[in-house]
């Protein structure tokens, strides 16, 4: 990272509170390392509202002994509605200035918010970008090759840099992979009862914001396991709404780029490779070890 790069205190006061807002359902077996790398964060000025999109393994039960220990966490119980509608109702409970989108198999390096708030404010930014890389359900290192990590030094960029560069695929469209401040989601509503719902509403996210900086540093932990393997029927459906989605939203707020949009929207170099070859390796993985599993001696 560049060497002038300086980050405020780990702790900024309320005024500079951060709201993580955690979607949960069925992931008790990774449940508590998520918790443990929201809640270690060095920047201690955080809530925690975490969703409980009805789960019915123990992930309810962790999240009651995780709020018995520490009153920064909320924990709300829902019917089981979907990750958009759990998402939806953390927005509404936010109180903080900032909020970060954090999966719940998936883990935070301790300095991710520090990191995040103190690039914002030192760029006067309005939303803040990192790398990321994968790990696998014991937290080995998967290999990974997004092209959402191919970029070096500190970046800061306008809406529409990082707008074009989303559209080409360049910018992944995943909520953990930034923090913002709570004033960009306004207006915003994830689509409810769909898959890809971040996609769907990235730019819009991106829109609201004047300055965009991009920190060359891996804060977050992509967990890839048998059980985030895409429903690829669905998926499909779904990823086509999302772009159409995108594809609409862009070409009402920025005209003179609809027909660039478009034609980049649809080009199949700015395909996710990488997530397909990456849920292939995956259920590859699985198959090699049920065929195993059903070798061993009865």
């Amino acid at each position: 990272m560049d060497s002038d790069f300086h980050f405020p205190p780990a702790s900024g006061g309320p005024e500079d509170l951060v709201s993580v807002i955690l979607t949960v359902y069925n992931v008790d077996k990774w449940l508590k390392k998520t918790l443990e790398s929201i809640l270690g964060q060095t920047w201690k000025d955080l809530e925690l509202i975490a969703v409980d999109d009805g789960s019915g393994d123990g992930s309810p039960q962790i999240l009651r002994e995780a709020a018995k220990r520490d009153p920064r966490v909320r924990v709300v119980r829902t019917e089981n509605r979907g990750v958009s509608c759990a998402r939806n109702l953390g927005l509404s409970l936010a109180r903080g200035k900032y909020v970060y989108f954090c999966d719940s198999d998936d883990v935070m390096d301790p300095r991710l918010l520090e990191e995040c708030v103190g690039a914002m404010k030192k760029f006067r930014a309005q939303i803040a970008m990192f790398k990321f890389d994968g790990i696998n359900e014991f937290g080995a290192p998967v290999p990974s090759f997004y092209p959402h990590n191919r970029y070096r030094g500190l970046q800061v960029l306008d809406r529409r840099e990082i707008i074009k560069k989303q559209i080409r695929g360049k910018i992944g469209g995943y909520l953990w992979a930034f923090a913002a401040e709570r004033k960009m989601y306004e207006g915003v509503k994830f689509p409810e009862g769909r898959l890809v719902e971040d996609t769907a509403r990235i730019c819009q996210i991106f829109a609201n914001a004047r300055r965009i900086v991009r920190i060359p540093r891996v804060l977050y932990h992509y967990r890839l396991h048998k059980s985030s393997l895409m429903r690829k029927e669905k998926m499909l459906m779904d990823w086509k709404k999302a772009l159409k989605d995108r594809l609409e939203f862009v070409s009402e707020t920025f005209p003179d780029l609809k027909g660039w949009a478009r034609v980049q929207t649809f080009s199949p170099l700015n395909f996710d490779y990488e997530s397909v070859r990456q849920n292939l390796a995956i259920g590859l993985r699985s198959r090699r070890e049920r065929k195993r599993l059903s070798r061993r001696p009865k």
